[in-house]
């Protein structure tokens, strides 16, 4: 390309404050420079398909095309901060069995949003808490001697 469109180039990655699309910019930058796909791919340490592809997107959609776009999906109900906050109740509880009732009652109380079961078993996932219900000990459970006495003693048999 020509020596206007690097210089528009190095302006344009000068003014950027998006990480991502600095190097984008830079892909552009290097390939216009005279640099073959594969020479630019490796200053930035990265595949030439994709180089090549964020060329195409700049060449059909100019600078704007080197920002992410939105992605498609049904926004969250629930902010993320109330997530934090309610996965910052569970944790500092003093009870820790938390049933899926439970937490589904607690979205509900703080937020007045509805969740089947299933969807407060995948937030429970996605926090990395899994469902935990406390269970009490059998009282009449036998003791760990008793345990090892009534045990196999010959494994092969």
């Amino acid at each position: 390309m020509n020596k206007k469109e690097v210089e528009f180039l190095k302006k344009a990655y000068k003014k950027e404050k998006d990480a991502k699309v600095k190097e984008r910019i830079l892909m552009i930058r290097y390939n216009f420079q005279g640099d073959t796909l594969r020479d630019a791919a490796e200053k930035l340490n990265c595949d030439h398909k994709l180089v090549l592809f964020w060329k195409r997107r700049y060449l059909s959609d100019g600078l704007e095309g080197l920002k992410t776009r939105p992605k498609s999906g049904k926004p969250r109900r629930i902010s993320r901060r109330q997530e934090a906050n309610m996965k910052r109740i569970i944790e500092n509880s003093p009870q820790k069995a938390w049933t899926t009732k439970r937490v589904y009652g607690l979205i509900f109380e703080k937020t007045k949003i509805s969740y089947s079961q299933r969807q407060v078993t995948r937030i429970l996932n996605r926090w990395n808490l899994g469902l935990s219900s406390g269970r009490p000990m059998y009282w009449q459970r036998a003791s760990e001697e008793e345990i090892k006495f009534f045990g196999k003693k010959n494994i092969l048999l």
